[in-house]
């Protein structure tokens, strides 16, 4: 059966728009994040941005080498200003993949560190990872963001951006 070509603006509009808003929240989370980290105090803060990494929770394989980096004030000024990038990344929608394809590192990391996790394998880093996902397969830096207008320019001039805009 053939769609009219009303119908199939209206889903991309619908599309668009969820694309926008995941990105939005998704960046004003990360940055959230950041926020929290800075004002909080670094790893103190872990509790009340909902990820916990206490030494008393059960780690995965590669949790042990995580927990060494808890407490450097390197990787914390790291994390917290990553998080802050790429929370501004996705809300302008500038270099959306990139910052995307960042914050899935992130909580892969946070995942890794704490697997099997302590309740339940659907963790809100999973959800996050599949999020981040979300945005970087379906352009979301394309809907209303800086990357509808520079993407197409610096893609044409080099193709290899294609990877990190969008």
């Amino acid at each position: 059966m053939k769609e009219n070509s009303k119908t199939r603006s209206s889903r991309s509009r619908g599309l668009n728009l969820s694309l926008f808003f995941a990105r939005l929240a998704m960046g004003a989370s990360m940055i959230g994040l950041g926020l929290r980290l800075f004002v909080g105090g670094g790893w103190g803060a872990w509790n009340t941005v909902g990820v916990v990494l206490p030494t008393t929770y059960p780690r995965g394989p590669v949790g042990n080498i995580l927990l060494n980096f808890w407490g450097n004030p390197f990787v914390i000024q790291l994390l917290i200003w990553s998080s802050v990038m790429i929370g501004i990344a996705l809300v302008f929608g500038a270099a959306v993949r990139l910052a995307s394809y960042g914050g899935m590192l992130i909580m892969l990391l946070f995942y890794l560190a704490v697997i099997p996790p302590g309740s339940v394998i659907i963790s809100q880093q999973i959800i996050y990872l599949v999020m981040f996902g979300i945005l970087a397969i379906g352009e979301a830096g394309k809907v209303g963001g800086i990357d509808s207008f520079l993407a197409p320019i610096l893609e044409e001039r080099y193709p290899a951006l294609k990877y990190l805009l969008g």
